[in-house]
């Protein structure tokens, strides 16, 4: 590669990187207004979307976070009374992650209004635009996993 074009990349990944910690920034700010962590209201976010019932070792699978941090997030929602951890049948160790009345309101107060503006912001774009951010997302993806020596594709569903 040479020089010009390196410098070029350089600053587009620079200019990638700030753009993907605004968006988390904007998920993290909105988070905490809600009063919850980011774990929490993912997995709610998951419970909600998916609309099924999910394991813990599910849910971390999922989110490709450590048994500890989800762990703890499940803990925090249950003392609330948000989520009901149930025992899964045939299965001693797995608990099934069920939500309660407060839970389904707790969906419909934080993470129904989240759903909505994503789909609103998303729906901003172009079919086109739509397209090829996901096009170009998924082959950036790809090169980053290729070029760290990862086969196997991550994913969260």
């Amino acid at each position: 590669m040479d020089k010009d074009m390196n410098r070029d990349v350089i600053d587009s990944l620079e200019a990638f990187d700030r753009l993907y910690r605004k968006m988390d920034d904007i998920y993290h700010i909105y988070t905490r207004s809600c009063g919850f962590s980011d774990m929490a209201l993912w997995l709610l976010y998951s419970l909600y979307k998916d609309g099924r019932v999910y394991t813990q070792r599910e849910l971390c699978a999922l989110w490709h976070s450590p048994p500890q941090t989800v762990n703890s997030a499940l803990k925090s929602l249950e003392r609330r009374e948000i989520i009901r951890l149930e025992p899964v049948p045939g299965n001693k160790k797995s608990k099934a992650v069920v939500l309660t009345a407060q839970g389904n309101d707790a969906v419909q107060r934080v993470v129904v209004p989240l759903v909505r503006a994503e789909q609103a912001a998303f729906g901003k774009l172009t079919e086109e635009e739509r397209k090829v951010l996901l096009r170009v997302t998924e082959k950036y993806i790809s090169g980053l996993q290729e070029e760290l020596g990862r086969d196997k594709a991550v994913s969260r569903g």
